[in-house]
């Protein structure tokens, strides 16, 4: 069909501009490329970028460096002590505008918006806690740093600004530790929201520790150091660095640090451009630590302090340890420290192994283990225990020494002696010994030795340096012996005394544990096995003692443990008898107190262990205070070390109940007996 005049015109037409088109866009692409270079526009306070050579040379690949993570710290059961979480340094480019730089009053409130907008962003995590209050204290942050970064302070608050008074722009420091994915997702906004800004996000690492208020004697802290570098003060960097506790083990030190590359555009804004290469993994240190038992632990020694302190009969000790050990392994299973005087838990004295004090009557045990293997003592033999005066005292004829006892104990057997704690007992026992053979009694129980666990500022203690110099035998015999043998003149710590017991009730020479393993990447390290070392107490010496050592928690009139098993008997229905085996003791003590100058002090100190008759768990608690009042080991120390045992046992039965993995059975060597006790003193002993 033929068209029509009007129609044909109109295809003309139609088809001339389709055709005009390609000629149009081809012309405006050779005078933005061959013309003006090619430019882009950027908003009415910038000028336009252009598209040229220029262009092409401003953008370059930068280096981004990925912090390797410290090591993570595992209890026994795989709970988390510490660990390494990604965290973000949030830094801001600000840009300020031109129409901005000619004005105070805009200029300021151009900086005051931005800080609202940052902090803003900085508590949009819902499950924060006090948001108001933090977003506060971020605005007042980044406003301090913007107003210093641009040098407010030397500007006036209105008027036109003279050109050149306001930096063009500024990098600023926004926070730290930014780990919320709102918080973030709110300043990757606040990115996009600002042409004149960019926010650049920093991975870092957070040290975190869930149950902090437990851990801080056993897991210790990090810290970071400055690091000097050889091109001037502005020439440093930060080594992160384990300061006590097993964060100072070099194994959990970060390894080699990862790094990707990214491009810079143009406008200085990064985006990604291939693959990392990935930081060194974390390290994993597997210890012998539980959880449960730690959190026990911790708990039991602050309510025993408070307790004894509320009742107005003596004030807060002013330090106080307490252990609990697996007997079969060695392996340190809790660990808790209590202080008076240091509300700050990173320069308080971590009391296990750094405080030293003189132990008492807890070494009567192990004294008699070693005279009656050793020394010739037998176990059926009575001592005379005899004493006269209104102190129970008198001169012990095997050492010429006075020695005093607690209360009137007469003739008794070595294991009525014990439960008695009588310090002429105690005496005329440890008489038996050499000066060779107490060495040796040193040396086998690590007194003055070091556990070998890697602990920072450990101390070491020991007998006094004079104790065994060339001297007649007769003056060892009537000064150091004695005091040896009701436990003076010897510093120990909690974690010693505990290697003591366990060496004794295994019957050779033991060392505690705190780590299992460690897994490095692909490599695994276990702990070292024990070595085979020889057995130097037989197990009718350990039964003998530990038979006496049950009977400490007797209804016998002079057991020095009766009070304790009353108490428990009334308040919570459980008699120890049979159930819990240990040791008080008191030791009275000159020592230098910090701000205080050299005072006198009491040690109370508990050494027991449970069941009585199969032996699974020792604890140790040691509490000390100033002054003179009364202050024994069988009414302050023993009560939290026994809850933490009957603690121990219902949890083993509870996880046994729940067919899980059970702590190791018993060495087999101990067996329990019947008989009363009681503790004597010198000076003040139990």
């Amino acid at each position: 069909m033929a068209l029509r005049p009007g129609e044909r015109t109109r295809v003309r037409v139609l088809f001339f501009g389709l055709g005009a088109v390609p000629l149009f866009l081809a012309g405006w692409l050779a005078h933005v490329q061959v013309f003006q270079k090619g430019q882009l526009s950027r908003g009415p306070d910038r000028p336009p970028l252009r598209l040229g050579a220029e262009a092409v040379d401003a953008q370059s690949d930068v280096t981004v460096k990925l912090p390797a993570p410290r090591g993570t710290i595992l209890d026994r059961n795989g709970a988390v002590l510490a660990i390494d979480c990604d965290t973000y340094e949030v830094r801001a480019e600000v840009r300020v505008p031109a129409k901005e730089r000619e004005d105070a009053q805009r200029f300021h409130a151009f900086l005051a918006g931005l800080a609202d907008d940052l902090s803003d962003a900085l508590v949009r995590d819902p499950a924060g806690q006090e948001r108001s209050r933090l977003r506060e204290q971020h605005r007042s942050a980044i406003a301090g740093r913007l107003e210093r970064t641009f040098r407010v302070s030397e500007l006036p608050r209105s008027g036109t600004l003279p050109k050149g008074a306001v930096p063009t722009r500024g990098n600023v420091l926004v926070a730290t530790d930014v780990d919320a994915l709102a918080n973030i997702s709110a300043l990757r906004a606040v990115d996009a929201a600002r042409s004149h800004l960019q926010v650049d996000l920093q991975m870092k690492h957070k040290r975190v520790y869930p149950d902090r208020e437990y851990t801080w004697g056993v897991v210790g802290f990090e810290m970071t150091v400055e690091v000097p570098g050889r091109r001037g003060p502005k020439d440093k960097s930060y080594v992160r660095w384990g300061a006590t506790g097993m964060e100072r083990l070099a194994a959990l030190q970060p390894g080699e640090s990862g790094a990707r590359t990214v491009m810079q555009d143009v406008a200085q804004r990064y985006y990604w451009t291939g693959p990392a290469d990935l930081p060194s993994p974390a390290a994993m240190l597997h210890t012998t630590i539980d959880l449960d038992m730690q959190r026990a632990a911790c708990r039991e020694l602050d309510r025993q302090a408070a307790t004894r302190a509320a009742t107005g009969k003596t004030v807060f000790p002013q330090w106080g340890s307490l252990l609990l050990v697996e007997i079969r392994t060695g392996e340190v299973m809790a660990m808790a420290s209590f202080h008076r005087d240091e509300p700050n838990p990173k320069l308080a004295q971590v009391a296990p192994y750094q405080a030293l004090y003189e132990p008492g009557s807890i070494v009567k045990p192990l004294v008699f283990a070693w005279a009656l293997q050793k020394g010739g003592l037998d176990w059926n033999d009575p001592i005379d225990c005899t004493s006269s005066g209104q102190h129970h005292e008198r001169v012990v004829e095997e050492t010429g020494r006075r020695v005093r006892d607690d209360h009137a104990v007469g003739v008794v057997s070595p294991h009525w002696a014990l439960v008695n704690s009588s310090n002429i007992g105690a005496v005329k026992v440890g008489s038996k010994l050499s000066k060779d053979q107490w060495q040796d009694w040193f040396r086998f129980h690590g007194f003055g030795q070091s556990l070998g666990l890697g602990l920072v500022h450990e101390q070491n203690g020991g007998h006094h340096k004079d104790s065994f110099a060339p001297k007649p035998e007769t003056q060892f015999r009537r000064w150091s012996l004695s005091s040896f043998s009701q436990g003076y003149e010897l510093q120990v710590n909690a974690m010693q005394v505990a290697r003591a017991y366990l060496s004794m009730l295994r019957g050779t020479q033991s060392d505690l544990k705190l780590y299992r393993a460690v897994d490095l990447g692909d490599m695994a390290v276990a702990a070292p096995e024990d070595t085979n070392r020889p057995r130097e107490l037989d197990p009718a010496t350990v039964d003998a003692v530990t038979s006496a050592l049950t009977d400490v928690l007797s209804a016998d009139e002079g057991a020095t443990g009766r009070f304790v098993r009353e108490r428990f008997e009334k308040e919570e229905g459980i008699d120890l008898h049979g159930l819990v085996a240990g040791k008080t003791g008191t030791a009275v003590s000159a020592t230098v107190v910090k701000g205080k100058g050299k005072l006198e002090v009491r040690n109370a100190s508990f050494v027991g262990f449970a069941p009585a008759n199969n032996p699974r768990y020792l604890a140790v608690c040691v509490l000390q205070k100033e002054g003179n009042a009364r202050f024994y080991g069988g009414s302050y120390a023993a009560p939290p070390a026994i809850r933490l045992l009957l603690h121990a046992l219902r949890m083993e039965e509870q996880r046994r109940l729940r067919q899980e993995p059970q702590v190791s059975v018993a060495p087999g060597e101990q067996a329990g007996a019947e008989g009363p006790q009681n503790e004597g003193r010198q000076g003040g002993d139990d």
